[in-house]
């Protein structure tokens, strides 16, 4: 590809012979001197600009800071022509934006592949640039959505944990706006603390944030008391003070539980600290565990201040309240003793703002007069480069014994890097696979294979960040040795006698090359439209998370979501509303997404879900729920809501499973099955891998059934139960006929209800239910159909409905029953596909699931003890 290249060189012979010898692949243009360089770079628009360092009056300085200021959005690469440069010139041309430099000397080998390797990152530049301005809308759109949930959830999460204070705090009717100044006061204090004081550096702003939504559970223990201790009008004897004291305890217990339970929640463990430790002193004297001093967290030690002076500034049944003053004098008093010192000082600095709330206070202000949370910022936009981010990068150097990569170790560890050597390039490849630090250096061997084939590992590997390669070279062979170094894709060639300084400066300088390339990988590996990763990237993700899945043994599902009639969608409104229900989609299936989650798109409307550790009842859960929500959204197209529906398949991985690629086919066949039965479905493929899916193949199989009645392909005889007759006969009669429902009749044989296992076990978890009749526990609202229904009807409706069977009836009198294993068995062809024994074993699979089995074997011995008690007049009772 011809690039347009600027050279800019004081010799005249020097110049036509650059012009020469790049010629032959880019378009030139020289200039003697800085002159006229703003017009030709408006005209000419170079690409790369190579510049002599030794132009007259330092002019090569003033122009690396006119094209690095003025022309920065043109993305110009500059190379440096430098003949005899000090040490001291070259690390000023790196720092005023200088790409790299050259010897005058180089060879046209040499400088062709310099040429090349910042002809690849300007390109990277350019396609990231424009990459970015094109995800910037939906970064945008994304970062308020975000933002906006998470308000929202923060904001219910305060009013529900407020109201949980509230519920336990409102026993104590004299104290029903404790809460809300505590909680003030306890606020103040902190900011305080924060703004100069021996604590300020544990104080941040999750601290206050904590502090802020967990000091009102200071005793939420108190739920435990006895209403006749904390209502008591009057002090407590030492026995009813001891009891009191539990309260501490059992709010802690109760707050570190919920803590352990949930994730996110770090303001319960700072609420069961301060449930814990609110009543210890500083002295040792407190209670219940006698911490003393710095033992007692510090959030503890902020709120027994706040606290205590909100109790004496406080009417209660047994005293009057303290003036503030006089409230304040106590709270010095106890300075040293009681309370922690510094946070005294930070109480009396402050006191006028607690005061001056605690006068304004009043009930009609209640929740809104407390001090708001403090907002945290979260950093949702994109990184930038950083001249001196590569302090804190990894690094590993593959030493050899060289004495040059052990200094160079030295100084970067020195600097900040997390320096790492190995002495092979079989331990370096594990390595880089392991941690993939940002810059690996090794010695250029030009006789060693085993360096080339470890440069070319390196940029053919999918490794999930950009790694920047260093090669040290021998002053002895460095033209020959930096031009095969760069064909192998090595981002720069260092001399042995390399400077510190001049190190860390190409290391700054490279640090560019690395944010932009491992940027532009991030661009490459998401969907432009909807933002989500793309699945080749999902691929490279998932083949770890694959073997740590079998190795541990450990579940992992899959779902594919595909929108319906998206094909309608696009022709009816358009393709651009078509993206935007992909977009609305994949902002809802990412709202049920778990960080472990991986959610790509698949294809065209597709999208792709792979839950790891989680079983296939779980993840058919988190379908439905996506399914609900998508249904209930909609994209707005001029004032016209555009609804619409997606079907999804679910898969787990089962040890017939071989690889990720068959648990995507898995859930692809379920999801076929789903819009095969109504669309707007959500099927497990455990559920119709066999006979429905062979239904779905077969495409005789709907007009077989369009051809039938419901009498045709219902079981016969079929057994019912009378409304009078009891409970336990009920259940007699089912286990006797080994089914696990049975439809209710009245004296006319008329259909009234049905009564199943549940509504028996139901049942008989009250007392006296044995006798009952079967007319009060049955369910009334049965599915049935007629007899001359077309079977096809009653298919598609179970087909898409919960429940596993529906009742023919005939004049309203029940005649058979119809499964979907009735469907399937009416089909010759899949008849003589399975065996006998097949077949019954799939039907009673699909007809009792696990749960049934269960509840059967349950009744039957419940029966037994219903048998053993009918003569002793005792009825036992179903556990729970």
């Amino acid at each position: 590809m011809r690039n347009r290249l600027l050279v800019v060189e004081n010799n005249q012979a020097t110049r036509d012979q650059l012009r020469d010898a790049l010629s032959l692949n880019h378009e030139v243009m020289t200039l003697a001197d800085g002159t006229d360089l703003s017009q030709a770079i408006e005209q000419f628009r170079p690409e790369l600009v190579l510049l002599d360092f030794h132009l007259p009056n330092e002019q090569a300085i003033e122009i690396c800071y006119a094209i690095r200021r003025k022309f920065a959005d043109h993305q110009i690469q500059l190379l440096i022509l430098s003949q005899g440069m000090k040490e001291s010139q070259r690390l000023h041309a790196f720092a005023v934006g200088a790409d790299d430099i050259i010897d005058k000397s180089i060879s046209q080998l040499e400088l062709h592949a310099k040429i090349d390797v910042l002809m690849r990152l300007r390109n990277a530049m350019v396609r990231a640039t424009a990459a970015e301005h094109k995800l910037e809308g939906y970064t945008r759109e994304l970062e308020r959505i975000v933002e906006k949930r998470s308000l929202a959830v923060q904001a219910t999460q305060d009013i529900a944990v407020f109201a949980l204070a509230k519920l336990a705090d409102s026993r104590d009717t004299e104290t029903g706006e404790h809460l809300v100044r505590m909680r003030a006061y306890s606020q103040m204090i902190a900011e305080q603390l924060r703004s100069g004081s021996p604590y300020q550096h544990e104080i941040d702003d999750q601290f206050l944030s904590d502090l802020y939504r967990s000091s009102p559970l200071h005793d939420i223990g108190k739920v435990g008391i006895s209403d006749k201790i904390l209502l008591k009008p009057g002090r407590l004897t030492p026995e009813e003070h001891d009891a009191m004291k539990e309260h501490v305890r059992i709010g802690a217990d109760t707050l570190e539980e919920a803590a352990s339970s949930g994730q996110g929640g770090s303001f319960f463990n700072m609420a069961s600290q301060i449930a814990r430790y609110h009543h210890e002193r500083w002295d040792g004297n407190g209670y219940l565990e006698g911490l003393c001093g710095k033992d007692i967290p510090l959030a503890a030690r902020i709120v027994s201040v706040a606290d205590v002076f909100d109790a004496l500034t406080s009417k209660r049944v047994y005293k009057d309240a303290y003036p503030l003053d006089r409230a304040r004098d106590l709270i010095v008093e106890g300075r040293g003793t009681q309370f922690d010192p510094v946070i005294v000082d930070a109480f009396l600095n402050c006191f006028d703002n607690i005061s001056a709330f605690a006068k304004g206070y009043s009930r009609s202000t209640g929740f809104k007069s407390a001090t708001q949370p403090c907002k945290c910022d979260y950093p949702w936009t994109a990184h930038k480069a950083n001249p001196e981010m590569m302090s804190n990068s990894s690094l590993l150097v593959v030493d050899n014994g060289s004495t040059e990569l052990k200094l160079i170790a030295n100084w970067m560890t020195g600097a900040g890097m997390k320096a790492r050597t190995c002495a092979s390039y079989v331990e370096a490849t594990r390595l880089i696979r392991e941690e993939c630090p940002r810059v690996v250096i090794t010695k250029w061997g030009e006789d060693d294979p085993d360096s080339e084939l470890f440069y070319r590992w390196i940029r053919e590997e999918h490794l999930p960040q950009y790694v920047y390669t260093l090669a040290v070279v021998e002053p002895t062979d460095v033209r020959e040795s930096s031009t095969k170094a760069y064909r192998l894709g090595v981002d720069d060639v260092i001399l042995q006698s390399i400077s510190r300084e001049e190190l860390m400066a190409r290391l700054n300088s490279a640090a560019r090359v690395i944010e932009l390339e491992n940027h532009l990988r991030k661009i490459e590996r998401h969907d432009p439209l909807t933002g989500l990763a793309t699945l080749r990237y999902l691929n490279d993700q998932l083949k770890r998370e694959w073997s740590r899945t079998k190795t541990y043994r450990l579940p992992i599902c899959c779902m594919v979501v595909d929108v319906d009639e998206f094909k309608e969608i696009n022709e009816k409104y358009g393709m651009e509303v078509g993206d935007k229900v992909l977009q609305n989609l994949s902002h809802t299936i990412a709202i049920h997404e778990r960080p472990i989650d991986f959610l790509c798109r698949l294809d065209c409307d597709r999208l792709l879900l792979v839950l790891p550790e989680s079983e296939e009842v779980d993840a058919s859960r988190v379908a439905q729920n996506i399914a609900q929500d998508v249904k209930q959204s909609f994209v707005d197209v001029d004032n016209q809501q555009v609804r619409f529906a997606v079907s999804i398949g679910v898969a787990q991985r089962s040890q017939q499973t071989p690889n990720l690629e068959s648990l995507i086919s898995n859930a692809r066949s379920a999801l076929k099955v789903a819009k095969s039965s109504g669309k707007s479905r959500v099927v497990c493929f455990s559920d119709c891998h066999e006979s429905v899916s062979t239904m779905i193949e077969l495409d005789q199989v709907r007009d077989h059934l369009e051809q039938k009645s419901a009498a045709e392909i219902m079981t016969t005889p079929i057994f019912s139960i009378h409304e009078t007759e009891t409970v336990v006969n009920a259940v007699k009669l089912l286990l006797k006929r080994g089914v696990h429902s049975a439809p209710v009749v009245d004296e006319q044989e008329r259909l009234v209800g049905v009564i199943a296992e549940k509504d028996l076990m139901q049942a008989l978890r009250h007392a006296n239910a044995w006798g009952q009749p079967v007319s009060e526990v049955m369910r009334r609202d049965v599915i049935h159909f007629e007899e001359t229904e077309p079977a096809i009807h009653v298919y598609e409706f179970l087909s898409q409905a919960a429940i596993r069977r529906v009742i023919v009836v005939r004049n309203n009198q029940p005649t058979g029953v119809i499964s979907r294993s009735n469907c399937l068995r009416c089909i010759p062809l899949l008849e003589g596909r399975r065996s006998s024994d097949q077949s019954d074993s799939l039907d009673h699979a699909k007809e009792y699931g696990p749960a049934d089995s269960l509840m059967i074997g349950q009744l039957r011995d419940l029966i037994q003890e219903i048998d053993q008690a009918v003569g002793n007049n005792s009825m036992p009772q179903m556990k729970a």
